[in-house]
This record gives C-alpha cells, sequence and structure tokens, in this order.
C-alpha cells in the first residue's frame, strides 16, 4: 500500500507546505473529481473545467505554505473553484462582445403546466426508488447525488473500499432503473 495514503489531511496539508511533491500529488488524486465536478457544474463546459480545475491545483501548490490553517481541504478547494469559476466568467463570458453566447445561456423555455407535473411525478418516482433501496446502497447513493462526494470520500465516510462504494452506487442505480421501469405506467395520484 503507498504510504501516502495513509497520511490524514493535515498531515498532508502539512507535508504540502513544505514543498512535499508525493503529498501534493495525493491531495490531486483525492479532490480532482471534486474541484473539476464544482467547475463543469458552474461552467457547464468540460473544457474549461479541465482548464479551470488544473489551475485551481497550481494555484494550491502557489499558496501552498497557507495550507497548515486550512480546516476543511474540501471547503477550501470549494471557495477557490468557486472563485476561479467567477474570476473566468467575468473575464470571458459576460464581456460585452459575449452578448449572444449568454442570451442562450440563460434562456430557456419555462415549462407548462404538464411538464411541471411530469417532472414532479419522476421527482417523486425516484424518491421512491432511493426509499426501497438497502441502507448501505442507498448511504452511497445519498453521499454521492445528494452531498456530491466522490467515492474516495463515500468509502471513507462508510468504512469500506472505494471499489465498495463503486459498487454500491452502480447497484443502487441499477435498482432505481428496474423500479423506475416497472412503476413507469403508474397513474398520477
Amino acid at each position: 500500500m503507498d504510504k501516502r495514503n495513509s497520511h490524514s489531511e493535515p498531515e498532508l496539508l502539512r507535508l504540502v507546505a513544505k514543498g512535499d511533491k508525493d503529498a501534493y500529488q495525493e491531495i490531486f488524486r483525492r479532490y480532482w473529481s471534486q474541484v473539476y465536478g464544482t467547475c463543469l457544474r458552474l461552467t457547464k463546459s468540460p473544457e474549461f473545467s479541465k482548464d479551470l480545475a488544473q489551475e485551481i491545483f497550481l494555484k494550491l501548490w502557489d499558496h501552498r505554505l497557507k495550507l497548515p490553517d486550512v480546516k476543511k481541504l474540501d471547503a477550501y478547494l470549494y471557495t477557490i473553484s468557486r472563485n476561479q469559476v467567477l474570476d473566468y466568467l467575468r473575464k470571458n463570458v459576460l464581456a460585452p462582445s459575449h452578448a449572444t453566447l449568454l442570451e442562450d445561456y440563460f434562456s430557456y423555455n419555462t415549462p407548462g403546466p404538464q411538464q411541471r407535473l411530469e417532472f414532479l411525478e419522476l421527482e417523486k418516482s425516484v424518491k421512491e426508488a432511493v426509499d426501497r433501496l438497502p441502507p448501505q446502497l442507498k448511504t452511497a447513493f445519498t453521499l454521492s447525488r445528494d452531498e456530491g462526494l466522490s467515492h474516495e470520500q463515500i468509502a471513507r465516510q462508510m468504512g469500506i473500499s472505494r471499489v465498495s462504494s463503486k459498487a454500491y452506487i452502480v447497484r443502487a442505480l441499477t435498482e432505481i432503473r428496474k423500479y423506475l421501469s416497472a412503476h413507469a405506467d403508474k397513474p398520477i395520484r
């Protein structure tokens, strides 16, 4: 087993502050999906999100001396990610030359009553399907989808392996699909 994986978050932060590149790589591996996911949710562009995530990790390295003071790295990275995306949007998207892009990005058709009802029914069915999952599957699925945790974070929180985390989520999705298929023709109540 890699010696690095046994370090706690505060230990990793102290090591990175001292210039330990292996510890930095471990943080990168642990938090890449969270940072990239945050950027993707905010920009809706995989290409820009990848570039922004890389810039965020470069910024983390550049400001590594501050890391020992960080209490929760995931919250710290989320704040950096949000600020980096906002800076990007301010400089590149909100420029007057991008007016058409902005109009397209923010324009959408307001759903009609039928669409809203269908969405509410689908949402209700998904909630029923999730509520019927076995406890471990439900917990893993909820941590992944509702809280946005990575497989690594789910594994740590549930005391299981990363592989088990993935397996639980795959099984949960399979069960949810089965439930939705079986109840697709259920009348609206």
